[in-house]
Formats: structure tokens, C-alpha cells, sequence
């Protein structure tokens, strides 16, 4: 398979939603779930004293810069499902398709290791871009996906650090209707191990998926880490 045959089945399930789907426009989650999934998160959690600040910064690490530089490749591409296999949440149940990388990364406080991730995107509520790309037949778009990111060093007792993503996948109007991806990512603590068992941290994630044969893909990084957070 090769990726340009996987960036058309992604660009055309955009189409048409765009062109035919009725369900896609105008649907929105329900305000009111959206806002009491914020208070459930934040209630009980605001706390103005300062002595337990205090106690809490003690028993973890300094925050540090945190960086990723890695290549891989696309290895598979799975049309209307997600990556986990559970149901799609997108307007249309056959809406989301899963994206499949693996490769090698260097990595601040991991070194060098090799990475698979996981993407699911909603290829159907997608927004079109401003320009019209070099394909006229393939309208640009941006999708919006997430999913998570795993590397994992080699030896006898590997650590592993888990990133999950969220962010917008876009078909590059400017560089030959290639795939950029650019999200969000948190470490996920409860899913890393050893060395990274306790670990947190934030920052800025990118993916370009070139239209080679393999779909040869980059990988970035920039943020914090924290070895050891209160979580």
C-alpha cells in the first residue's frame, strides 16, 4: 500500500462528508455534558494553601525541558474504525479511520528508543482550508484526531513513556497535499513503567507524513518533563 493511495481513501471520506453528509453540519456535543465534564474535573480541586503547595513540590522533580527527534514509517492505515476498536464518536458511526506508525526516536531523559503510535481521526467533521491545494479534485482539509504514542527502550528491563495526542490532522495545501499533524501531548503516567512510572509532563507534538512509498513520517517534540510528579 502505498501513502498516496492512503492520503486519498483519508481526503475522500472528508469529501463526502463535506458534499452529502447532513449529519456532519450543526453537529455539536450537548453544552451542558461538555460543561459538567469540566466541573467533575475541577471540583474539589482548587486549594489556596500555601503549606500544601509547599508539601507537594518536595516530594517531586524539577520541571525540565523535553525534546523528540525520530523517523518512521506509516504502517498501516484501517478505514471506519478506531485504533482501540470501540465505537466511533464522530456524526457518521463509520466516521473515523486509524493510522499506524512505528519508527526510531532520540529522546531528553529516555535516549535513543523505538516508537509505535496509534491515531484515530474523525475524517468526516472536518474543516476545509482556506486554499485549494494542488489537487482540485481533493479539497484541503483539517481533521481532527487523537490517540497515543509510545517509546520504549531496548535491554532487559525497558522503560517505557506513553504520550497521548490530541490535535488536528491537515492535508498541507502548500507542499504537494501532504499529511501534517500537530496536537497537544501529556504524558500518560498510569501507562508508563519503570524509570517513567511516576512521570508527567506537556508540550507540542508533530508528525509529517511524506508521500513516499512508505509513507516515511518525522517526528518532533518540544515541552516539560517532570521524572517525578504529584499525580
Amino acid at each position: 500500500m502505498t501513502s498516496k493511495f492512503v492520503m486519498k481513501n483519508f481526503v475522500c471520506l472528508s469529501i463526502l462528508a463535506m458534499l452529502g453528509g447532513s449529519a456532519v453540519a450543526g453537529d455539536h456535543p450537548d453544552p451542558a455534558k461538555v460543561r459538567a465534564t469540566f466541573e467533575r474535573h475541577f471540583a474539589g480541586r482548587v486549594s489556596s494553601s500555601d503549606a500544601a503547595v509547599t508539601a507537594a513540590a518536595t516530594k517531586t522533580s524539577p520541571l525540565v525541558p523535553f525534546s523528540i527527534r525520530g523517523t518512521g514509517i506509516l504502517t498501516d492505515f484501517l478505514e471506519k474504525t478506531t485504533c482501540a476498536g470501540t465505537t466511533c464518536t464522530a456524526s457518521t458511526k463509520d466516521g473515523c479511520d486509524c493510522l499506524k506508525f512505528s519508527g526510531n526516536l532520540n529522546a531528553s531523559q529516555l535516549g535513543n528508543a523505538s516508537w509505535t503510535a496509534q491515531i484515530t481521526v474523525n475524517a468526516v467533521d472536518c474543516t476545509p482550508l482556506g486554499d485549494p491545494g494542488s489537487d482540485p479534485g481533493n479539497p484541503d482539509v483539517c481533521c481532527f484526531g487523537d490517540g497515543v504514542l509510545d517509546a520504549t527502550t531496548s535491554g532487559k528491563s525497558p522503560n517505557k513513556l506513553e504520550l497521548s495526542l490530541t490535535g488536528p490532522f491537515c492535508n498541507d495545501p502548500n507542499s504537494n497535499d501532504d499529511i501534517a499533524a500537530q496536537g497537544t501531548y501529556i504524558v500518560v503516567t498510569a501507562n508508563s513503567t519503570n524509570k517513567f512510572a511516576a512521570s508527567a509532563g506537556t508540550g507540542q507534538l508533530d508528525l509529517f507524513v511524506g508521500d513516499d512509498t512508505n509513507a516515511t513520517t518525522y517526528l518532533s517534540a518540544n515541552g516539560l518533563f517532570q521524572l517525578k510528579s504529584p499525580f
